[in-house]
């Protein structure tokens, strides 16, 4: 080929690559880093330090650091709590951080149980299949937090990882049996969404997003999520709290209006498809302020929901008499696979192929 139209070649296929965020970069990796605890003073770890070993150590951010510790009998000890792999832990801006390094699959048994919960036999298929979006999410974010020198915080930040406290016997069973196993589109991993309860239906990337989104995280039709205590659910507030707290949640976000200002009502813009609310425009006495996507869950939620945010964007308002009404489906961002939906798909027999399928069509399943 013409060196001209080899480089042109290559910076076309660069630039493709780089017009699509969806795709990420592919490695091959047998060790993930996970920051276990993160911004703290102190810490108390037990483990091997250069042949030493150091038993209920406690380090705070003074201390001469970084200071790294393996395995003693196949674990070392973070505030009492056990983990698999080895500690890095580092002083970053005054604080301590904890990095825990860790073989991915071992990583794995100490996230698949927080994500979808303690299963019985039957969901076995469930579970392989959560095992195989949990892998391929740490695929995917490999160096995500590079700056700071590990891959995933070990919370719903990214994926809850709970160490070997965390560890159930038949979901270690799931994790071994799809070893190795992740999800790709175009040969490269995929943003492996998930959530625990669609309500029916999963939602667009671009319900909770913005940005291009990857054609495998569309909305689909989800008939076996019934299961969950959140298919459906409602919240019902006094007028006067409920506007009480829509004035605060929209300072967290960012909206300042002033204690006199009256809220008159909303207008409510929805994907069709999937049934969410995907734009929100408060309506006062003194203007319009519109709130969208992921931060319409921060404007209605309230202190007593998990992290004060509403359970999902799939959700109506109702006024009776002096009370506001919030009727909603599901439970977090909606987008990719339904987990209580994949508990339902492997009740009716189901395996985890086309579980995944399901949720994420379009893409293959390979070994790395």
């Amino acid at each position: 080929m013409n060196r001209f139209y080899e480089t042109q070649t290559l910076l076309f296929l660069l630039l493709l690559t780089n017009c699509l965020p969806y795709i990420a970069k592919r490695e091959r990796i047998k060790q993930i880093r996970i920051a276990i605890l993160s911004g703290i003073d102190s810490v108390v770890v037990t483990g091997i330090n250069q042949k030493e070993f150091l038993q209920d150590y406690k380090i705070s951010a003074s201390d001469s650091l970084p200071l790294f510790l393996k395995t003693k009998e196949g674990r070392v000890m973070v505030n009492g709590k056990p983990y698999r792999g080895n500690l890095e832990i580092k002083n970053i801006n005054n604080k301590i951080w904890v990095i825990n390094v860790v073989d991915i699959e071992d990583y794995l048994k100490g996230v698949v149980p927080c994500e979808i919960g303690r299963i019985t036999k039957d969901l076995m298929e469930a579970a392989k299949a959560q095992a195989i979006a949990a892998r391929t999410y740490a695929y995917s974010h490999i160096n995500q937090y590079a700056q700071l020198g590990f891959d995933l915080y070990a919370t719903t930040r990214d994926q809850l990882y709970g160490g070997i406290n965390a560890e159930d016997e038949l979901i270690s069973t799931a994790i071994k049996k799809t070893s190795g196993f992740i999800l790709t589109y175009h040969g490269q991993p995929i943003q492996a969404k998930y959530h625990s309860t669609c309500g029916g239906r999963t939602a667009d990337f671009n319900d909770a997003w913005r940005g291009i989104g990857p054609p495998y995280l569309k909305s689909v039709v989800c008939e076996f999520c019934q299961i969950s205590p959140h298919y459906y659910w409602e919240k019902r507030m006094h007028k006067d709290d409920f506007l009480k707290n829509l004035k605060i949640n929209l300072q967290k976000i960012g909206i300042k209006i002033s204690e006199k200002e009256i809220i008159r009502g909303f207008r409510f813009k929805r994907n069709p498809k999937s049934g969410r609310v995907i734009s929100t425009i408060v309506l006062t006495d003194s203007g319009e302020y519109k709130v969208d996507l992921y931060n319409i869950r921060t404007l209605f939620g309230t202190p007593d929901d998990p992290n004060g945010l509403l359970k999902s964007n799939y959700f109506s308002l109702e006024v009776q008499n002096d009370s506001i009404i919030i009727k909603g489906r599901g439970y977090g961002h909606g987008v990719g696979m339904c987990q209580f939906g994949a508990i339902g798909m492997a009740k009716r027999g189901k395996n985890y192929k086309e579980i995944l399928m399901h949720y994420y069509p379009n893409t293959k399943l390979e070994r790395h």
